[in-house]
């Protein structure tokens, strides 16, 4: 989809302003939103990651009833000293042991937005991994279920030869760093 505004570029925001009774959206690219950004006053985007984190938590709260939420609003982390409750409104968590002293909260919220609490996304450019490689099989296996679920058995089985194919390059890769392995224990040994 073309960006409203310039026609251009393509859109990667949906802006919809609400004056009275009058409603306009547009679909806007980067450039063409941050002119409105500049022409609307009090249209910040710098606390996003609150924003978002705020609506979830309270469509979360209506959900799931307020009790929870004041269960979890005074839990802190004993190394910076952040509460969950500071967490639901600036979207940031305050260091890396956050992620254990908030680890229910926060697989519930992963859960209901992601609906899985483990990354299973793209990995950086570059790294050309046995992650990768056992991340596409997984996603594979994920399909060839659902294929033979639906009787889709010539796509069941274009989806078992991929993960074959995949699995074949995973043991070379394994079985060099078995050697590898083993190589440095007997130098060890040696040693």
């Amino acid at each position: 989809m073309m960006c409203d505004e310039c026609g251009i570029r393509p859109a990667q925001f949906h802006l919809t302003t609400i004056s009275g009774e009058e409603k306009t959206e547009r679909n806007l690219c980067p450039v063409c939103m941050a002119k409105y950004q500049k022409q609307i006053p009090g249209l910040d985007f710098s606390n996003l990651a609150g924003l978002i984190s705020g609506f979830l938590e309270s469509a979360a709260a209506t959900r799931d009833g307020e009790e929870q939420s004041d269960e979890y609003a005074e839990l802190a982390c004993p190394a910076c000293g952040t509460t969950y409750a500071a967490f639901q409104k600036s979207g940031m968590l305050g260091c890396a042991e956050c992620y254990q002293a908030f680890r229910k909260p926060l697989e519930g919220l992963l859960m209901r937005v992601h609906g899985n609490t483990q990354h299973a996304g793209r990995i950086p450019g570059g790294v050309k991994s046995d992650v990768s490689i056992r991340m596409n099989i997984d996603r594979l296996r994920q399909e060839l279920v659902k294929a033979i679920a639906a009787e889709e058995y010539e796509e069941a089985a274009r989806l078992r030869d991929q993960i074959r194919s995949l699995k074949q390059q995973l043991d070379p890769a394994e079985k060099a760093e078995a050697a590898n392995n083993a190589a440095g224990e007997g130098e060890k040994d040696n040693g």
